[in-house]
């Protein structure tokens, strides 16, 4: 049980582990904040997708999803893209991080969470496709209730299109994703409106 505790200790630093994404209140979420929402998420719409899924399987893997950033902490996606020396450095660090916790736990328990998280990033099976489309909804959605000012460029652009290789491959999550990101817009364009309204400054 005294490597179960340790496991728990280690676990306990996805609440310190800073996201790029704000909250609404202005302050920076956690990583353990983002994996719960995550969660509930897969509760909440499990049911609807077009492939049944397993809710056991689905939920566990959204909740260790992000587990190696006890080690690793949070990298944003725009700073390790496709094809980027950042995104292979970032996984084999990732990888790394997870073969310790693998180690930490033992037995069929440790094997069963790297198991899942090897799924989870491969992104082949139902419910890793599903648990993948929901980390980056969650976190688009997370954007949206964010203050603007806390948007970068390429987050402005990406609204448009990154969403859709994840969320693409069922009905449901595609529609979900189509609110999202006409949330999204109109987020972007109230705040390009009220900049433009803004009266210029006056010599005097």
């Amino acid at each position: 049980m005294s490597k179960s505790l340790e496991f728990l200790h280690l676990a306990e630093k996805l609440k310190d582990v800073l996201r790029h994404g704000w909250t609404s209140s202005g302050r920076q979420e956690s990583t353990a904040e983002h994996s719960w929402r995550v969660s509930l998420m897969v509760i909440l719409f499990h049911s609807y997708l077009e492939k049944p899924v397993s809710l056991e399987k689905a939920l566990q893997m959204a909740v260790i999803h992000d587990l190696c950033e006890t080690i690793t902490g949070d990298v944003p996606f725009f700073d390790a893209l496709e094809g980027s020396v950042e995104k292979e450095q970032k996984h084999i660090r990732e990888q790394a991080s997870m073969e310790s916790i693998r180690k930490l736990l033992g037995g069929d328990i440790g094997q069963r969470v790297h198991l899942l998280w090897e799924e989870y990033h491969a992104g082949e099976s139902e419910e890793a496709k599903f648990v993948r489309a929901l980390d980056k909804l969650e976190a688009q959605i997370q954007q949206n209730e964010a203050d603007i000012s806390t948007w970068n460029e390429f987050e402005k652009l990406s609204i448009f299109t990154y969403l859709d290789k994840f969320c693409n491959y069922d009905g449901f999550i595609k529609s979900i994703k189509e609110e999202v990101q006409e949330e999204s817009c109109t987020k972007l364009d109230r705040a390009n409106s009220m900049n433009q309204e803004k009266p210029r400054p006056v010599k005097i």
